[in-house]
């Protein structure tokens, strides 16, 4: 992708670490394989994989982090069909009232890189002090030494700790195989009592995400290099997964020349569409479920002529290549014709094409890749700066809104 290291450049990390993707997946998935029985057991004590009550499932993490819980909410839902949703740390903080139901039986999953960030260490705390024993937390982090798993380790009756390969913990700023690798984590989750099909499958999609970062880089940078100002990335179920993490990819490593948003494929329509231009890059992330990819095949076919007269760029990113003509402003990427990748675990090769529009745009635009915000000064790898107060009396906060 780029073809040599050059910390001028900032390209010692990130295209590294991003081409590395596929074979982390393969390791992440024997991990989590060779961990299974432990693991297993705790989640029954959760009252998954028993006959127990179903336990409310709450994802959580900043930043990239959240959007591992948004690649997964639904998948998980669906296999233990109980109650699951993701919030952001940056959230749950402020709010744990909102958040954290003392009595009620709750497994909180909680992703983070370093495990270093503030807002990750207060809800992990607040959780075990606000839910008490109802409440049970697995950390899933990329991070033996952080403040999370030295935290997860303190409390081993209520907490397990998930430790992915160290070469997950990526050194660039942005997140890209620490992302992916808890994606498949997260995604193993549902699968404990069956860890070899898993571990198969996994094996298939990180082929097909070999063969994505072999044949599309060219494609991806040709597509990068024109005026693009702005982004938009479309996507639903575990793909809005992957299209907020890719819309914060080409924001982050752009170090906003570009600004990026993400959406539901169909609430693009009402209203951020306003804000497609000529400088504009449309990003259709289209489901392998045909009743979803109906109405996304809709979208695309009624704004086509609309952005190609604007000048705008339209990428569809599918699993199988449906019915549209390419042209000079819309190109096609398809990546599994033989329906290898299941429903609701499309995410990790769908991002690929976000995360290489992010690294040639940033390139391009002789922005450092590894520390973009590096002339700024605003943010680090990680967040810091953050005061967090103590949660006692906040667990249960009386707002008022019912009197």
């Amino acid at each position: 992708m780029v073809d040599h290291p050059d910390p001028d450049r900032g390209t010692v990390h990130t295209p590294g670490e991003i081409a590395q993707q596929p074979e982390m997946w393969r390791q992440t998935a024997r991990l989590v394989r060779d961990r299974a029985p432990a693991l297993k057991r705790f989640l029954e004590a959760a009252g998954l994989y028993s006959d127990e009550i179903p336990s409310r499932i709450l994802l959580t993490g900043a930043g990239t982090s959240h959007y591992v819980g948004l690649s997964v909410v639904d998948l998980l839902r669906r296999r233990f069909d109980t109650p699951c949703e993701s919030r952001p740390t940056t959230r749950i903080t402020p709010n744990p009232d909102l958040f954290f139901r003392e009595g009620e039986p709750t497994l909180m999953v909680h992703f983070a890189r370093s495990g270093n960030s503030p807002e990750s260490r207060a809800v992990l705390e607040g959780g075990l002090e606000c839910m008490g024993e109802a409440g049970r937390h697995l950390v899933i982090t990329c991070n033996s030494d952080g403040t999370l798993a030295e935290l997860a380790r303190a409390h081993p009756d209520r907490v397990h700790l998930l430790v992915l390969p160290d070469d997950t913990n990526d050194q660039g700023l942005a997140m890209t195989s620490s992302y992916t690798s808890m994606v498949v984590a997260s995604q193993a989750l549902a699968h404990l009592d069956r860890m070899d099909a898993f571990v198969h499958q996994t094996d298939r999609t990180a082929e097909i995400g070999e063969t994505v970062l072999a044949e599309h880089p060219d494609a991806v940078d040709a597509l990068m290099s024109g005026d693009v100002r702005r982004a938009f990335f479309l996507g639903n179920n575990d793909l809005y997964g992957a299209a907020t993490e890719s819309a914060l990819k080409v924001q982050e490593l752009t170090a906003g020349q570009i600004l990026a948003g993400a959406e539901d494929t169909l609430a693009f329509r009402h209203g951020p569409i306003s804000a497609v231009d000529a400088h504009s890059l449309v990003v259709f992330y289209l489901s392998a479920r045909s009743h979803t990819r109906r109405y996304e095949l809709d979208v695309v076919r009624q704004y086509q002529d609309a952005f190609e007269e604007l000048g705008a760029s339209i990428a569809v990113v599918a699993p199988q290549r449906p019915e549209i003509e390419e042209t000079d402003h819309l190109s096609v990427f398809a990546y599994d014709a033989e329906g290898a990748v299941p429903a609701l675990q499309q995410t990790n090769v769908a991002v690929l094409i976000g995360q290489m529009a992010g690294l040639f745009a940033a390139y391009r635009r002789g922005v450092n890749v590894d520390e973009p915000s590096v002339e700024k000064a605003l943010y680090n790898r990680t967040v810091q700066g953050v005061q967090i107060y103590d949660p006692s009396g906040a667990c249960a906060e009386d707002s008022g809104e019912h009197r």
